[in-house]
């Protein structure tokens, strides 16, 4: 009796070790493959960031904040951030309850605001407005005294045609 008790235990430990080594091989298997997907997908998205890194490169190759050049020319002006305060400037002539002189559109439907603007260098800005109904551009120069005024000129425009 005891002898068989033996070989039962035997038997049931063997049973059990064959189930966890089974078990165990399903899981690493599992487990590798997971792990190739993403390391995959990691390869992807490192490859996409640097696409977007070269794009965002491109894009900032025309404007104020990556071109040291054009940074120079503010030295000697005591202003922080050059391109918040020339884009504060023109954001500001939308509060002008007159007619807007940087926008040479009459008034549509309702009064043009500058929606966006792009700082290109120390001379020259671009700008999106529109009235709800109709979009535009305008491209200005601008000059900055001593004292931190801006001077706006406008150099080019256009509205984009109704698409109604």
């Amino acid at each position: 009796m005891k002898k068989n008790i033996v070989l039962y235990l035997f038997l049931f430990t063997a049973l059990i070790l064959i189930f966890q080594l089974v078990n165990s091989k399903k899981v690493f298997d599992d487990l590798n493959g997971k792990w190739t997907d993403t390391k995959a997908l990691n390869e992807k998205l490192e490859e996409t960031i640097f696409q977007l890194k070269l794009r965002l490169d491109d894009q900032n190759d025309f404007n104020l904040d990556g071109n040291e050049y054009a940074l120079r020319s503010f030295e000697e002006l005591n202003i922080q951030n050059i391109s918040n305060h020339i884009k504060d400037q023109l954001y500001e002539t939308n509060l002008l309850r007159e007619k807007n002189d940087l926008i040479p559109y009459a008034e549509m439907d309702r009064t043009f605001l500058i929606n966006k603007v792009k700082v290109l260098n120390h001379r020259w800005v671009v700008a999106d407005f529109s009235d709800g109904n109709y979009w535009g551009e305008i491209f200005l120069t601008y000059q900055i005294d001593k004292n931190g005024g801006l001077d706006f000129e406008l150099k080019e425009h256009f509205i984009y045609p109704n698409p109604d």
